[in-house]
């Protein structure tokens, strides 16, 4: 939701998408950028189909969200980015050996299902405002994510989904051992695998290349 991200060992990237998302970058010297967008056309893929071992639980698919109520279909689909998704199994490989799992709250997110978040929150800090360019969950190259156990059930981490709060940062500044540990794991394995996280949400991760993509419009609900 909020613009700002970062990665480890590396500046943020630049990003300027129709003027509606930026961050401060440094460019390597004598650097050619790739044009944006490059890959727009990149297909989407439903990640409960590519990648069974990640729960799926839509946030916005209930009432469990900021808004109070269901704003996706009850059977929306959770779907990333082919290339993301080739990621998403990297993640799953690096933490199958401590017996955890990754758990996605949302994934792409429509430009209509944006305007309903702005119109409940109206906080540019939290929530990309869809006049200025809306969110990159809607270029189908970021999750929100958390982890589970074997038996899927989740792990303690710093706040809930959807919490709009200091206590949310990706820098957890709190004194138990066990969340911050759940954190690092989190945090270590989505970077390896080619993910930033956003500054005010632990849970915000969005792919590196993400400038590679564009905004995308499709049905949440599979076809007929």
């Amino acid at each position: 939701m909020t613009r700002r991200f970062w990665k480890h060992a590396a500046v943020a990237l630049l990003l300027a998408v129709s003027g509606a998302v930026a961050a401060e970058s440094t460019p390597p010297a004598k650097a050619t950028p790739a044009p944006m967008g490059r890959r727009r056309d990149e297909p989407m893929v439903d990640v409960a189909k590519e990648i069974p071992s990640i729960v799926i639980e839509l946030r916005y698919a209930t009432a469990r969200n900021v808004t109070g109520q269901p704003i996706y279909p009850a059977t929306a689909r959770c779907l990333v980015r082919r290339s993301v998704a080739e990621r998403l199994k990297k993640v799953q490989a690096e933490l199958q050996p401590l017996n955890v799992r990754l758990k996605i709250w949302d994934a792409y997110r429509p430009a209509w299902a944006q305007q309903i978040l702005w119109d409940a929150i109206r906080n540019p800090e939290y929530v990309g405002e869809p006049a200025r360019g809306g969110s990159l969950h809607a270029y189908g190259a970021g999750v929100d994510a958390t982890l589970v156990d074997a038996r899927g059930r989740e792990l303690a981490m710093p706040t809930d989904f959807d919490d709009f709060t200091p206590a949310a940062s990706r820098t957890y500044r709190g004194k138990d051992p066990v969340i911050a540990a759940n954190l690092r794991t989190l945090q270590r394995a989505m970077s390896r695998a080619g993910f930033w996280v956003l500054r005010d949400e632990w849970w915000h991760f969005v792919s590196e290349d993400v400038k590679d993509f564009a905004p995308v419009d499709m049905p949440l609900l599979a076809p007929p």
